[in-house]
């Protein structure tokens, strides 16, 4: 399993132009070969650093050290660079028009010395650490994603990776939670030709005085008149973003918690976005197998 998923991963690195910043020994392409090579075997960078714990055939190159790598990963274009392997990895799935989104929360103990990780709502109560925002269509497909402390608002979270995405050719529709119903992000979907169908927290109360945005006013109809059918109906469609996280835990992938090498904000996104490629790889697989 491993050795499929890694050979789909090494295929993506290699389709992208390389990116090699001023002065530098090593091209983007090949840190970002290390960081997912630990990623792949829940290791630390130091242990990817090492030639001994790679088999030849699976990366011919020279390996960078560790004091590179740790210089290096201070890069931020390296997320991006790792969104470009998602999009080469999952370019062969099928697109679908129904949407979904959620987060998955990554909790610390209170008596960590992470600075940067904050105390917010998580599943189950306020806990400390980090917070995933992922945007997915039915087919698994991830379109986009963002991770901040815990404290950081879903809604702030979502309208940045809507605003990340290009404008629909076609009509789309987003189902998220009763933390979604939100008039700017209503808009903001509405930009990128989506339609977000979120419920609100207190159904059946009044909207009060103040204006509300069109598709907003049409969630609100669609989630709760006639009993809220509709809405009970695309419940049922959005655990598919449930299946997706319970994807990111499996064995072969292994982001279901933090390990105790990961800390700060920046190596935490980096150790995230090496896990949701190797996801990526997975789900193109399955896809391969079952077409």
């Amino acid at each position: 399993m491993e050795r499929d998923l890694w050979t789909q991963i090494v295929a993506a690195l290699k389709a992208l132009p390389p990116r090699r910043p001023r002065n530098s020994t090593y091209s983007s392409n090949e840190v970002l070969a290390v960081i997912l090579w630990a990623a792949l075997h829940d290791r630390p960078i130091s242990w990817a650093c090492k030639r001994i714990n790679w088999p030849y055939q699976a990366w011919r190159r020279k390996l960078p050290n560790q004091s590179t790598m740790s210089r290096r990963m201070r890069d931020e274009l390296l997320v991006d660079d790792l969104n470009k392997v998602i999009e080469r990895v999952q370019r062969k799935l099928p697109h679908a028009r129904l949407l979904l989104t959620d987060g998955k929360s990554y909790k610390l103990e209170r008596r960590s010395n992470d600075k940067e990780a904050k105390i917010g709502w998580a599943s189950g109560g306020c806990a400390k650490g980090y917070k995933l925002h992922v945007m997915v269509d039915q087919g698994h497909r991830l379109l986009g994603w963002a991770l901040h402390p815990m404290n950081h608002g879903e809604t702030t979270a979502c309208a940045k990776i809507i605003e990340g995405i290009a404008r629909q050719d076609r009509k789309k529709i987003l189902v998220g939670d009763a933390g979604y119903s939100s008039n700017p992000l209503h808009a903001m979907a509405a930009q990128r030709n989506i339609r977000l169908i979120a419920p609100r927290a207190k159904p059946g109360t009044k909207l009060g005085n103040r204006k509300h945005h069109r598709d907003r006013l049409a969630s609100v109809r669609l989630t709760e008149e006639r009993g809220g059918w509709m809405w009970r109906m695309l419940r049922s469609m959005r655990r598919g973003v449930e299946r997706f996280f319970s994807g990111l835990v499996t064995s072969c992938v292994g982001a279901g918690h933090l390990p105790s090498w990961v800390r700060t904000l920046r190596r935490t996104r980096l150790w995230i976005g090496a896990k949701l490629a190797i996801n990526a790889a997975r789900i193109a697989r399955n896809h391969e197998i079952h077409a």
